[in-house]
């Protein structure tokens, strides 16, 4: 029987349909383990911070106008009352003319509101000190509460906990916070023609390179990746191994069988399942077309196309946003990567009405930044390997042209230093295949949308 064409969406009506899913249960971890996870509640400031005025430097704290008018060929003299002891606060009370020697985060004594810093100092003597640069009222000092005072907003629930932002949770005292729980996602690779790594591959086979692709994505994305196995073209045996998935994890990931072959069953596997919905089979971009979104009971199943490029460039557009929705966040947008402005190397056709992700990689010289089209059908995992990161081009655009600006999303934040012929192999020198989006194209005339 002959099988439907795809029922293929824009790739934003495929992320809005993620919206169905919620953010997972809470959890209240240390801040010690917090790090990158989103924040379920708001966190306001509990307390002044600092409580006390402080010094930022090391030096004398003085009463500002006592040192109005000093100069290296003027200096002003103060008299020397002691020094503040770190972790503690003093007694003393300056009164006009007097100085104490302070320490960098030291407390202020009363009527201090100045540091002078060490450096525009003279110690004449055991009690005397010339002082040889004014300063200004609460100069080289942190005044109590200037960071935050008590009651104040400081964190917002969703958002996503940086190093600095434990900073804060420690500076109130906060031990363990209340945060989202991580999800953890099964990943199934599929098909009669993939083998363990450890295996020759027979004549027609080939090794499983998305089980150690996509768990490294699914890491990179913060989840917890969980190995259920390898299904052959058998209903039954990949049907197990979903519903295996479905009872253990929160995300199924299955690589493999989303495109309309006579042998595909990633359909006929979830469908089998008990409360089970084909939200999504096709999105239009390239890589990627033959995506599948499902839901099997409240839980997300994703089928990825089998070739490795795809199902990467599927992973980062559709199933980041959504592990990142259920881990607290509310948008739904494409994974976020570092970017940089460049030009394009050469032109770059498209088809209107479809999303292309190339391949590019980037060229530093001393007057400007080139990305340079990487050639590699969806399936050459070594495609993705030479490149530094991707371009997109829009759905309302019919290409690019030599010397466009682009942005680069970048796959690391680490470019090499090195040379473009060092980059370019025969093929790519040659123009390469003009048979799939990521590779250079022979063709000088474009049309502009």
């Amino acid at each position: 029987m002959q099988k439907p064409f795809l029922n293929v969406k824009a790739p934003q009506q495929a992320r809005d349909l993620l919206r169905q899913f919620s953010a997972l249960d809470t959890e209240e971890v240390s801040i010690d383990e917090a790090v990158f996870r989103v924040l379920a509640e708001p966190v306001k400031a509990l307390e002044d911070v600092p409580g006390f005025d402080r010094s930022t430097m090391d030096g004398f704290a003085v009463r500002c106008p006592d040192t109005f008018g000093a100069t290296e060929s003027m200096p002003a003299l103060l008299s020397l009352r002691g020094e503040v002891a770190m972790g503690r606060t003093s007694d003393i009370s300056l009164k006009r003319g007097e100085a104490v020697r302070i320490w960098t985060g030291g407390a202020l004594p009363a009527n201090a509101d100045a540091v002078v810093m060490v450096e525009y100092t003279e110690q004449l003597d055991q009690d005397t000190i010339e002082v040889l640069k004014a300063v200004a009222p609460f100069d080289n000092v942190v005044r109590k509460g200037e960071d935050f005072t008590r009651g104040e907003p400081l964190l917002r629930s969703g958002h996503r906990l940086r190093p600095q932002d434990l900073g804060i949770l420690a500076a109130i005292g906060r031990e363990t916070v209340r945060v989202y729980r991580r999800p953890s996602v099964g990943v199934i690779s599929s098909g009669d023609e993939i083998v363990p790594i450890g295996i020759e591959p027979p004549p027609g086979c080939v090794r499983d390179v998305n089980r150690y692709t996509l768990t490294a994505c699914l890491r990179e994305a913060l989840a917890t990746p969980l190995w259920l196995g390898l299904a052959p073209d058998s209903l039954k045996e990949l049907s197990i191994l979903i519903q295996r998935g479905v009872e253990s994890t929160d995300v199924v990931i299955i690589s493999g069988g989303s495109s309309m072959g006579s042998r595909d069953l990633v359909i006929e596997a979830i469908r089998s399942q008990e409360d089970s919905v084909i939200l999504l089979h096709g999105v239009s971009v390239s890589p990627g077309k033959p995506l599948i979104i499902a839901r099997i009971g409240p839980k997300p199943v994703f089928g990825l196309p089998g070739h490795p490029v795809s199902a990467m460039v599927c992973f980062e557009q559709f199933v980041a946003p959504l592990i990142r929705r259920l881990e607290g966040e509310e948008a739904l947008s494409p994974a976020r990567r570092a970017t940089l402005q460049a030009l394009l190397s050469r032109n770059v056709p498209s088809k209107e009405g479809r999303e292309d992700f190339v391949r590019v990689r980037v060229q530093k010289t001393a007057d400007k930044i080139t990305a340079v089209p990487v050639p590699g059908k969806s399936g050459m995992i070594s495609a993705m390997v030479r490149a530094d990161g991707y371009i997109r081009i829009g759905e309302d655009c019919e290409g690019l042209y030599r010397g466009d600006p682009v942005t680069v999303h970048l796959f690391s934040q680490w470019i090499e230093e090195d040379s473009e012929e060092e980059h370019l192999s025969g093929h790519e020198a040659a123009g390469g295949s003009s048979g799939d989006v990521f590779a250079v194209p022979q063709q000088e005339k474009l049309s502009r949308v």
